[in-house]
């Protein structure tokens, strides 16, 4: 009883470690899972007990082999439905339009929206409130010019961004 006690826990490490891992294609899905497990079984079980461990440890493989793959498979959908919701949210103008923070004065949150527009970030609706857009535009504006990107408007930022705004319009 001890023997086959230890080999099925030895035949459930082995099955989680390579069939997860190192398997590829030829184990996906439920039905990878039962092949890669009982092949994985049966080759210990004959190591340890000949035929009859072989039949035995496919059998034990298997099984152990089509439940975790089903897990898996289980948890990638939830993570999967998951990620899509975010992404819906993430995408959602009336999401990212609403007010995140009155923390920044108006002035200087409208000034910024409208010289980022100038240089063709969105910055969703320009009207002085800080938004999930307006701190989007901001960090790509400080990720694109090299500065610290903390998506926060200052007067220190709304600087840079006049600077920019003029050399543009210089150009032209």
């Amino acid at each position: 009883m001890r023997r086959i006690i230890s080999f099925a826990l030895f035949i459930m490490i082995a099955n989680s470690v390579f069939v997860s891992e190192s398997a590829g294609k030829l184990c996906d899905g439920p039905g990878g899972g039962l092949l890669c497990g009982a092949g994985i079984g049966g080759g210990i079980g004959s190591a340890l007990d000949g035929d009859k461990g072989a039949k035995a440890g496919a059998l034990i493989g298997g099984l152990i082999g089509i439940t975790s793959r089903i897990n898996e498979a289980e948890q990638n959908e939830n993570q999967s439905s998951r990620e899509d919701a975010y992404d819906s949210i993430e995408n959602d103008d009336s999401y990212n339009n609403q007010i995140i923070s009155t923390d920044y004065p108006v002035s200087l949150v409208y000034n910024t929206q409208i010289a980022l527009i100038s240089l063709g970030y969105y910055v969703g609706i320009y009207d002085g409130s800080f938004t999930l857009n307006t701190k989007k535009a901001i960090k790509s504006y400080q990720k694109n010019n090299s500065l610290i990107s903390n998506g926060f408007p200052s007067d220190k930022l709304y600087t840079h961004i006049k600077k920019n705004v003029a050399n543009l319009y210089s150009k032209e």
